[in-house]
């Protein structure tokens, strides 16, 4: 894993409490005062480019109004949004959704410097030949502070390094209660190349964010996260990818994987017609199945946790008539989005 320019766990040791399916499970910080709901939606998109989408077939402009009434249909709070890397379907969220989320971030790595960020660190590229790196927030409330953070940690070789991929930080302020919300999308895996090279690289980027989230929020109100991880949490349990993944940023990252209830996964090829679309664009097997997608909290000296956080579920909206058993042919990305509830106060 290297830097893209030079070269061209849950730390708490009590266990947390499941309060059944569907409840919430308490955070180490149980005894702090339950005061707002803060709910969080995390989807990518999987919105190329506009090469990318014209040359591939990939119809963002007739999959962005999906996206956008399945987004609106949700309605949580906050919304992490990744793989945003077409401008002209961003810039219709932004504006068909303004009613219900007048604020957002601006994306990840589209600018350097300024662009409304109250500040932007890492590896930021201004190359013709990088793309932004795909990551907003929306939200219902007042955003206070923004900033963006670009990976120092990328592997050469794929994508993933042609692109500002990093992490958007955003203080939200719901009612006078100020929470802190972070967005990102971590390393992808690629074919060509060792799956132990990537998740190092996973953990080098979730460490990055531990240690910049800790420079700025500080103690100053809980810490929540959500995106697409890459994290496998079947695919990569021989190696310990979940445990080592939450041991990186010092946090509790929730997964439907974690809810026998739950049937469905967050890419879930059988299911989706538009996973198993990109499977011949992007040369995964049609049959992909794995959890790839968290919402969580993460943990500091001194910082409170939320009181309570809900079991992460999968947001399914199938076709009108959609019956067991038929493929989701409504599904607008290879990714389904996940969400949860935090009480905080």
């Amino acid at each position: 894993m290297v830097s893209r320019r030079t070269a061209s766990a849950l730390t708490t040791a009590a266990a947390v409490l499941l309060l059944g399916a569907g409840g919430f499970t308490a955070a180490p910080s149980a005894g702090a005062a339950t005061g707002t709901n803060l709910s969080v939606f995390a989807w990518n998109v999987d919105l190329g480019t506009p090469i990318v989408d014209s040359t591939q077939n990939e119809k963002a402009a007739q999959r962005t109004p999906t996206i956008e009434s399945i987004i609106r249909k949700h309605g949580a709070d906050v919304v992490v949004l990744d793989e945003n890397f077409n401008n002209t379907s961003t810039a219709d969220i932004t504006s068909k959704l303004a009613d219900l989320y007048p604020y957002h971030t601006p994306v990840v790595g589209q600018t350097c410097s300024g662009g409304g960020w109250n500040g932007i660190s890492g590896d930021c590229s201004n190359s013709l030949f990088v793309i932004n790196g795909g990551t907003m927030i929306l939200s219902k409330y007042p955003i206070t502070a923004q900033y963006a953070h670009v990976f120092s940690n990328s592997t050469y070789g794929t994508w993933d390094y042609h692109a500002n991929k990093g992490a958007a930080l955003a203080q939200i302020d719901k009612g006078g209660v100020k929470s802190w919300v972070v967005g990102t999308h971590l390393q992808a895996d690629e074919s060509d190349t060792s799956t132990d090279t990537t998740q190092a690289t996973r953990l080098a980027q979730l460490r990055e964010i531990r240690s910049w989230v800790d420079g700025i929020a500080g103690s100053n109100g809980p810490v929540l996260i959500g995106g697409d991880l890459n994290v496998e949490y079947y695919g990569g349990q021989s190696r310990g990818d979940y445990a080592g993944a939450q041991s990186a940023v010092n946090g509790v990252l929730g997964t439907p994987a974690t809810d026998s209830s739950q049937t469905l996964r967050t890419m879930d090829c059988p299911a989706s017609a538009w996973c198993q679309y990109m499977s011949g664009v992007e040369s995964f097997p049609k049959d992909y199945r794995d959890d790839l997608d968290y919402i969580g909290y993460l943990n500091a000296t001194n910082r409170p946790a939320p009181a309570a956080m809900s079991t992460v579920k999968v947001d399914f909206d199938p076709q009108s008539g959609w019956t067991t058993g038929q493929t989701d042919t409504n599904a607008p990305s290879d990714h389904y989005p996940v969400e949860a509830t935090f009480q905080i106060g």
